[in-house]
């Protein structure tokens, strides 16, 4: 609706300033002929004369017409008083959408939250209701000055302050509008984890900036010109005028190539234009690529899976976290772990059904690409740049690292735990899949979706539980070559599903890189059971893989050499953890 406004105005104003050029022209026809018959001239062209005089100044005052005409006691016809009257009600409804424009980004930037659907449609009503009343309201306001006045002159000078007040008003808002949001920390939002400037915030920068060089400067003018005296509005150079009057309408074309355009639109543009051997240049395809990369659009969407692998989520520790760090790290610490999270998903062909809070319940089409997804996420939070007020908050986001004859850094902020389950209808009945009326994603309910969510609260944070049909799959060479990141998988017990009155069989998958992990997880569920619990059952550590483990990237729980049993009695490994060094 500002755009249109906007072009709805320039269009007004160029239909007024050519229908007014035609006028004065068939004024000074009609001048010269009766100079030529020796008629005295009538009002309008005595007022045409002292328009189109020429004082010898090198300014000239041609473009000040409106100004001119408006101050003096001449009329204007009722077709240029109707294009007047266009202009000038096209022109307060762009400030009313300028000013709205501003301020819907403002709140979605502070916010970070739509209003929904329904809210969203019925607040669109209510600010085109309020449009009509502006427009109602200016018209009135309008056409009560030509009757009363007897022309739209004079007091269309007390209007136009309105108007340019509302414009000047609207530049204002967005620029302390801007000012608050980068107080408010507000300028910069985690993206994929990538700390950025926030979109939002950019967008009203543009916004701002394009009002200020293109709007601002026509505003003020105007203003000082209808101040003005008008024996001094001469006073004004006459290319000032022209400048700013052309800048002024090339506001709207300045607004639609910084909110619509992009590198990537201008190559579309561009392309039958592009020489081929430029096209066919590793530059120009490395462009493209990185293009597509970088943008939110072409993250095509996955659809629903039919027999879905459930893959479970949740922070450690969440709740005291949250109850110990200041409001501005709980926000960045989420968003930086809910961008990782999604930006893996296009990889692996996920689907994000839901979130409760730090939660996340997702669904993919293929166990090897729930698995890739979740060992993918496990080692990129190491990698994420969290805010330093985070460390050591509470037990679950200290820095451990194993020290041994190379270092190995274990856990580093937001540890998540992750559960993986596919659905089998013909163990655990059929998957019904609705679609939530509101989000319009797809909801699974079945037995099969209860265990994936029972396991995925089942492990402790930075741990991948998986149960038994997961982990038969993946004790294949075949289907374990299918995994990119050489991973440990060990059972890990029975767990009991109250509520389908089952025990399930889990198993534990680790990244081969952090396989230290097992031994705090095995210490921590010492300390939960309140006994020793033997770990030579069922899992063990191994010699360096051979060349062909590598490649398979699996290792079998049940490979020991010849060492093995000496190599765990040695204390290589000490623990130990940042804040304790």
């Amino acid at each position: 609706m500002f755009l249109f406004c906007s072009t709805l105005h320039a269009l007004a104003g160029g239909a007024f300033y050519a229908y007014l050029i035609h006028a004065i022209g068939q004024v000074v026809d009609q001048m010269k002929d009766a100079s030529g018959s020796g008629s005295s001239p009538t009002q309008a062209e005595v007022a045409v004369g002292q328009l189109l005089h020429n004082d010898s100044k090198d300014d000239g005052g041609e473009a000040a017409y409106i100004t001119k005409l408006t101050q003096d006691d001449v009329p204007l016809s009722t077709a240029l008083t109707a294009l007047l009257l266009a202009e000038n009600l096209f022109f307060i409804l762009s400030a009313y959408w300028v000013f709205l424009l501003s301020r819907e980004l403002f709140k979605l930037a502070m916010r970070t939250l739509d209003r929904g659907e329904t809210n969203e449609k019925a607040t669109i009503v209510k600010y085109v209701w309020r449009g009509w009343v502006i427009v109602g309201m200016f018209l009135g306001a309008g056409l009560a000055i030509v009757i009363v006045h007897d022309g739209y002159n004079r007091a269309y000078k007390y209007l136009s302050f309105v108007e340019l007040g509302g414009i000047i008003f609207s530049v204002l808002y967005a620029t302390g509008a801007l000012v608050v949001l980068r107080f408010s920390g507000r300028k910069h939002e985690h993206i994929h984890g990538v700390v950025m400037a926030s979109p939002l915030y950019r967008r009203l920068k543009l916004l701002m900036i394009v009002c200020a060089i293109f709007t601002l400067p026509y505003c003020f003018l105007q203003v000082g010109l209808l101040c003005l005296p008008q024996e001094q509005v001469d006073n004004i150079p006459d290319y000032v005028v022209g400048v700013v009057t052309m800048l002024y309408y090339l506001f709207g074309a300045a607004q639609a190539l910084v909110m619509g355009g992009s590198q990537q639109c201008c190559i579309r543009i561009l392309s039958p234009i592009i020489p081929t051997h430029i096209k066919n240049s590793p530059e120009w395809a490395n462009l493209r690529a990185n293009r597509r990369h970088d943008s939110y659009a072409t993250y095509e969407a996955t659809a629903p899976p039919d027999r879905p692998v459930f893959v479970n989520t949740d922070i450690e520790g969440s709740s005291a976290l949250w109850a110990q760090a200041p409001e501005s790290v709980i926000d960045t610490a989420q968003d930086l772990h809910d961008d990782l999270l999604r930006s893996l998903l296009p990889k692996f062909n996920g689907y994000e059904i839901t979130t409760a809070g730090d939660a996340f319940q997702l669904a993919f089409h293929r166990i090897p690409d729930a698995v890739n997804y979740c060992l993918e996420v496990q080692l990129q939070l190491l990698q994420v740049k969290w805010p330093s007020e985070l460390e050591g908050l509470v037990p679950s986001v200290k820095t451990e690292v194993a020290i041994g004859l190379k270092p190995q850094l274990l856990f580093r902020g937001i540890r998540v735990r992750m559960g993986i389950h596919d659905a089998n209808a013909a163990e655990e009945g059929n998957l019904i899949m609705q679609t939530h009326r509101v989000t319009g994603k797809a909801l699974y309910i079945g037995a099969s979706e209860y265990i994936g969510r029972e396991i995925g609260d089942v492990g402790f944070g930075g741990q991948i539980i998986i149960s038994r049909r997961v982990a038969s799959w993946l004790q294949t060479n075949d289907n374990s070559s299918r995994i990119m990141t050489p991973f440990r998988l060990d059972y890990y017990g029975m767990h009991p599903v109250n509520q389908l009155e089952i025990d399930v069989e889990l198993y534990e998958i680790t990244p081969k890189i952090l396989k230290m992990r097992r031994k705090i997880f095995r210490k921590r569920i010492q300390i939960k059971e309140g006994k020793i619990r033997d770990e030579s059952v069922r899992g063990t550590d191994t010699e360096e893989p051979t060349p062909e483990d590598e490649s398979s990237g699996m290792e079998y729980s049940s490979q020991r050499t010849p060492t093995a049993r000496f190599r765990e009695k040695m204390p290589t490994v000490i623990w130990q953890t940042i804040g304790d060094r």
